[in-house]
């Protein structure tokens, strides 16, 4: 019960958090199979959230043990489907718990649930598949010990950020065809060592296309210069926030496949070309970021104009949860992969407290509860402002169309 009431609430606040969702490859999640779900890891811990959100199947996480030291988080992790996986820092004697984690695991997919595994190991901020941990093939064999007749799967996943740290952000997710353990069980049991080593490279290999990936990260930024015109003409619409659509993942990933395939010489090439044209939008006073945005048009202006008054209204009603959920990530959180993940979390329990002090001052005040509501409506209305303002640009610049074209053409 409790994890369905996450779902729904922390769904909802996913899709005010981000900025847009795509979703593709939903229909490889079964319900009536049991499933190991393998993932890439960039983004701290939004990645579950999303994938227990989204996913038509309840997840069964394997998370870092010494996180159920905490003893008040300890009922909430468990009544989340979270299992504990102790490491050598951990120490010996937590690391003897783990026989207890995979008995764990081989009974949830012994009754067909879907057990989701980082399959890198750990989180890292990078547009980039690293090499795969054996620990998930391990446990796929393992299980298929247990339970030589299990129809085992395992769901090569990719997911990806346009901007892993910020807020109001673009997400794409997509799921792969799913690889059938049982052929690399019969291999299995003639060479364990072989065996691994297939389906972990397999797995690798399946992942590999649904994942944005850039295999020299000194590309990166050439990557994150040249895509932004890209990303401001597939963003036609805010509306709705979670879409089922793999053309938007299909875009990066083509475009990454180009940035890959730069040679030394070209890739310079590219690199004074975007000097050139990022000096030419300074002289004239644009940040490099307005090539993701849209041209300021009527309909947008009016939007905005008539925005301005139920903005205003919903951020003053809100502040107090935004500042606090942004002062306390600015403070406590120094590793990157986190920052996001900390935001949107410590916001949403900022903002529940919040709510609930304004319910019982409403009620001692005697104010109707359905101002309650209107509190929330010019809440949504602030949010979506926001995203409407942050993706309009207005210039006297006339050349914009035309530098937005050199730059689709660099690469």
């Amino acid at each position: 019960m409790f994890y369905k009431f996450l779902k729904i609430l922390v769904g909802f606040s996913l899709k005010i958090f981000l900025k847009k969702i795509y979703v593709s490859g939903i229909e490889h999640i079964q319900m009536d199979k049991p499933q190991l779900i393998a993932s890439n890891h960039p983004n701290g811990f939004l990645e579950p959230l999303i994938m227990a959100c989204y996913f038509p199947k309840d997840l069964h996480f394997l998370v870092r043990g010494d996180v159920f030291d905490i003893k008040w988080l300890r009922p909430i992790l468990m009544a989340t489907h979270q299992i504990p996986i102790f490491r050598f820092r951990d120490g010996f004697s937590k690391l003897r718990e783990n026989a207890g984690t995979m008995d764990e695991s081989f009974k949830i997919l012994a009754e067909h649930k879907n057990l989701l595994i980082f399959a890198e190991g750990g989180t890292e901020s990078v547009k980039r598949l690293r090499p795969l941990q054996k620990g998930i093939a391990r446990i796929a064999f393992q299980a298929m010990e247990k339970n030589p007749d299990l129809d085992l799967e395992i769901i090569p996943t990719g997911i990806n950020f346009t901007y892993p740290t910020r807020f109001n952000e673009e997400v794409m997710l997509k799921v792969g065809a799913p690889i059938k353990v049982k052929p690399y069980y019969n291999l299995y049991e003639n060479d364990k060592n072989k065996a691994v080593d297939q389906l972990i490279n397999d797995l690798y290999n399946q992942m590999l296309p649904l994942v944005v990936h850039l295999a020299d990260q000194q590309k990166a930024h050439l990557f994150e210069d040249t895509i932004l015109t890209e990303r401001s003409s597939m963003t036609k619409s805010f509306f709705p926030v979670l879409e089922e659509d793999s053309s938007r993942h299909s875009m990066e990933k083509d475009h990454a496949d180009k940035i890959n395939n730069l040679t030394a010489e070209n890739l310079e090439k590219c690199s004074n070309q975007i000097k050139l044209l990022k000096t030419k939008a300074k002289h004239h006073g644009l940040k490099w970021i307005f090539l993701s945005k849209n041209k300021l048009t009527t309909q947008r202006f009016l939007l905005l104009i008539l925005g301005v008054l139920p903005f205003i209204v919903g951020y003053i009603s809100h502040f107090m949860p935004l500042f606090g959920g942004k002062l306390f990530t600015k403070i406590k959180v120094t590793q990157r992969e986190f920052k996001a993940s900390i935001l949107f979390v410590i916001t949403l329990m900022f903002m529940l407290i919040w709510y609930i002090l304004m319910t019982v001052s409403f009620i001692i005040l005697g104010i109707p509860l359905w101002w309650l509501g209107m509190v929330f409506i010019f809440g949504i209305c602030s949010r979506f402002y926001y995203t409407l303002y942050h993706n309009t640009y207005y210039s006297s610049f006339t050349d914009i169309d035309e530098m937005k074209q050199n730059v689709k053409s660099i690469v």
